[in-house]
């Protein structure tokens, strides 16, 4: 059960991660903190047996493991039931930290260096660290996300490729779910939801990055963000969501706001030479709408291309 008196959450959402779900949850139970936490894990009703490997661990660790195990996929409804339940069940400890369930933790430490920073800094309202990149199934050597460093950083930092945050990496307040930014977030239904709980974060307070290496962020086919990058009408929504985020956060937003619509609309473009007439619309549509942006962006690709 999640008591009271618990300081941390860690809220792990998982599908059909049998190969990862064991180093996942290696990693929560290995943490070695001066203060209570539980892993609430939410599993998606999962094929392949990863609810098993759950319950293993939550009757092995029943003072950490809270296994959520779904009968029904929520994440094909939307993201209602499951956001229902992390608000429900995350505002009862003090802070959040997030992992998915094919990302992992490699230090014994992460929670508790996370928990110091924030209790000794009571005007931030989140902190994250660095993380290493492992390509699944590939020959690519592991590297690290971007650049983050021991510094502040502003939101308009964290939207920004260079500097987003590895999600096993964020750590936030609880009370940032109460905010009213997060809450115009929830009522626009966006498919994603880990850059606009960074913004919210930025909205309500300072954030801190740290250098140290504390999780690994797996890309493979069958993640998360590739589902995401796939497919006509989740690619396109997800673009469409972007220009969603500057109506939300503010007007500093803007720019980098439509560059990534933009982006996504070309994406979008190339990768889906089958889907004929759609497939021009899309491009119709930012050359229409964002013209001068649309062919700065198609003019550096065929410069790369051509060189």
């Amino acid at each position: 059960m999640i008591d009271n008196k618990d300081a941390v959450s860690i809220w792990c959402i998982t599908y059909n991660h049998k190969q990862y779900i064991r180093q996942c949850l290696d990693g929560f139970v290995m943490q070695k903190t001066s203060f209570p936490f539980v892993a609430i894990v939410h599993d998606d009703a999962s094929s392949d047996g990863t609810n098993k490997i759950i319950m293993e661990y939550a009757q092995k660790y029943p003072e950490i493991i809270y296994p959520i195990i779904q009968k029904e996929n929520q994440f094909s409804k939307g993201f209602e039931e499951p956001t229902r339940l992390k608000l429900k069940l995350c505002r009862k400890t003090k802070y959040v930290a997030c992992c998915e369930g094919d990302d992992y933790w490699i230090d014994p430490l992460k929670l508790q260096k996370q928990f110091d920073f924030m209790e000794s800094h009571p005007d931030y309202s989140a902190c994250f660290h660095q993380a290493y990149i492992h390509y699944e199934n590939s020959a690519k050597e592991d590297e690290l996300c971007g650049v983050i460093e021991n510094r502040d950083y502003t939101g308009l930092e964290l939207y920004s490729q260079e500097h987003r945050p590895p999600t096993a990496s964020f750590f936030f307040k609880s009370s940032i779910y109460d905010s009213i930014v997060y809450k115009k977030y929830l009522k626009e239904k966006m498919i994603f939801g880990d850059i606009p709980l960074f913004l919210t974060c930025a909205h309500e307070g300072k954030i801190r990055g740290m250098s140290d290496i504390m999780s690994v962020y797996r890309k493979h086919a069958s993640g998360l963000t590739n589902t995401f990058n796939s497919g006509s009408k989740r690619m396109l929504r997800f673009a469409d969501d972007q220009l969603k985020i500057y109506k939300i956060f503010g007007q500093e937003y803007k720019k980098e706001c439509i560059n990534i619509h933009v982006i996504e609309y070309l994406n979008y473009f190339f990768m889906n030479r089958q889907e004929g007439r759609l497939r021009l619309k899309s491009l119709l549509k930012v050359i229409i709408y964002y013209p001068i942006t649309t062919f700065k962006f198609l003019y550096e690709r065929w410069r790369i291309h051509k060189s």
